[in-house]
């Protein structure tokens, strides 16, 4: 495996320099949308989202989404941000969740559009 095209630092993109400048902008983004998700409510989480994301996710899509997810998982309890890489240019935020309905570790994927003024989520997966 070649070194040289590692990258050993967490990738923030031009959200900060650092994990301190950059989580500070975009963990309030990441509840926001987590808070959107737990409850269904897709206004909330549309304005979090960019003109892309919002194509590929509907009201309604939103809304069977909610359905099928939100009960097995309840509640979120913690989650752990355990990398921070980069995704085309874009910041992705990798998480491990803990929620009351399942014993699992469910992962998250949020990733930033590097380009937006204010943190916009151009991607965001819950497996």
């Amino acid at each position: 495996m070649n070194d040289e095209n590692q990258q050993s630092e967490d990738y923030f993109g031009a959200f900060g320099n650092n994990a301190t400048q950059a989580l500070a902008i975009l963990m309030p983004v990441v509840d926001l949308a987590l808070s959107a998700h737990e409850t269904g409510d897709y206004q909330a989480f549309r304005n979090l989202m960019t003109d892309s994301l919002a194509a590929r996710i509907t009201p309604e899509g939103f809304q069977n989404a909610y359905k099928a997810i939100a009960p097995q998982l309840g509640p979120l309890i913690s989650k752990r941000l355990v990398a921070a890489v980069n995704q085309a240019g874009n910041p992705r935020l990798l998480f491990v969740a803990r929620y009351t309905n399942t014993s699992d570790d469910i992962v998250i994927n949020i990733t930033f559009a590097n380009n937006a003024e204010a943190p916009l989520i151009n991607d965001m997966w819950i497996e």
